[in-house]
């Protein structure tokens, strides 16, 4: 399923799967663009001089692998209908299917930060080996809300046109595009128990090694993952049951 999945989203376009490494670069080049250049963002002091569009990039990349996922998983059980009306087989191997599909995506992104870190100067510590970690838990958290979405999505269609609207909030509710301190502190709680946030700065800790190990944001991080998946489960197989009769 996997590998279908990523054959058909390009089939019938002649550059194929290079299109993999085109997309996330645009974008990551449009955003780069835009705050680096048009709005000349920076970075304070506190962050050593970092480059501005090398830390928004360590920002955007697990964005992009958890906006791919949720936005395509969401449709997996709509898009898949033949086969789960036809076919007796565990459909949350569809939803997982498409999470996979969206990892090696972002295994691309990942592969175009270093690419950039060399053009940069940008030199890795041993905190990646903290990566794989990092992607379990965000992966379980991402897996947990495309559950359930898709078993919504199955009997309330509006569910794909409201997370569109929601995940632009969400963006810009999480400091990806801007650091944190540029909000006043006594604001600063509103945007910390959004779990996406403790998820990019972690990402970015490891990547550009820009703070220590902060084990209560761990924990935040892992708490919401098994809640996100305990949730996801409990609906999905409230709801699995009618998924062919509605399909």
């Amino acid at each position: 399923m996997i590998i279908r999945d990523i054959k058909q989203r390009y089939t019938g376009s002649a550059l194929g799967i290079i299109w993999f490494f085109i997309q996330p670069l645009a974008t990551i080049l449009i955003y780069t663009f835009v705050f680096s250049f048009v709005l000349k963002s920076k970075l304070g002091p506190e962050y050593g001089g970092l480059s501005f569009s090398i830390w928004l990039i360590c920002g955007l990349v697990p964005w992009m692998y958890f906006n791919e996922v949720i936005v395509r998983a969401t449709n997996a059980l709509i898009d898949n209908a033949s086969l789960i009306k036809k076919t007796i087989f565990n459909t949350k191997w569809t939803v997982f299917s498409y999470l996979l599909s969206g990892m090696f995506s972002f295994f691309v992104f990942i592969i175009i930060v270093f690419v950039l870190f060399f053009f940069f100067h940008v030199s890795v510590t041993w905190n990646l080996l903290m990566l794989p970690i990092y992607i379990i838990i965000l992966s379980t958290f991402m897996f947990g809300i495309a559950l359930l979405l898709s078993s919504l999505n199955v009997y309330l269609r509006d569910t794909n046109q409201f997370l569109s609207v929601f995940l632009n909030v969400w963006f810009y509710l999480t400091p990806i595009v801007y650091p944190i301190n540029i909000i006043p502190e006594k604001y600063r709680f509103f945007l910390e128990i959004n779990p996406l946030y403790h998820f990019i700065q972690g990402f970015r800790n490891i990547m550009l090694s820009t703070g220590t190990f902060n084990i209560s944001s761990f924990v935040y991080m892992l708490a919401f993952s098994i809640l996100s998946l305990m949730v996801g489960l409990k609906v999905f197989n409230k709801l699995k049951d009618g998924f062919a009769d509605v399909l």
